[in-house]
């Protein structure tokens, strides 16, 4: 624990600050999702069924790619839970912030014991930021984009 906090002073102050906003973010997010109906939250994500574009310019894609390595290592040391939703719409908000298209994803699927089972992930340009892990075995229920422009096509 003490490595930790000795890495975290030797970044720079805007890394430093990074790792402050996502961890107060997931915060505020955590709360939200427990005391909020989800039809209160869904306007705030975006264009609701709506995609950012596939191409994004390199250098904000290479910054949302760090964005969502800060939100996934942050989620691990919250004293909340900050599972993949939360870890999302943080990663969201984070992105929205610095003018960076993005896409939010809800999906389910069915575990091992036929359960149903929700997964939360956000992408940027063609790059999955937070939610990774497994997610092409959900099915699309949900998606929320901040460009607001492109219309997936079918």
């Amino acid at each position: 624990m003490i490595r930790r906090v000795l890495k975290f002073f030797g970044l720079s102050w805007r890394e430093q600050w990074l790792f402050i906003e996502a961890f107060s973010l997931t915060g505020v997010v955590r709360l939200a999702i427990l005391l909020l109906p989800f039809r209160w939250l869904a306007p705030l994500l975006g264009k609701h069924m709506r995609e950012s574009p596939v191409k994004e310019d390199v250098a904000k894609l290479e910054a949302a790619r760090w964005f969502g390595r800060v939100v996934e290592t942050v989620s691990r040391y919250t004293p909340w839970e900050s599972k993949c939703l939360v870890q999302a719409i943080a990663g969201k908000i984070i992105l929205r912030r610095r003018g960076i298209t993005n896409t939010l994803y809800l999906g389910v699927g069915r575990d091992e014991g036929s359960g149903l089972i929700a997964h939360a992930w956000l992408r940027c340009g063609g790059t999955i930021i937070t939610g990774g892990h497994g997610q092409k075995r959900f099915i699309i229920v949900g998606k929320f984009s901040d460009d607001g422009g492109y219309k997936e096509s079918k």
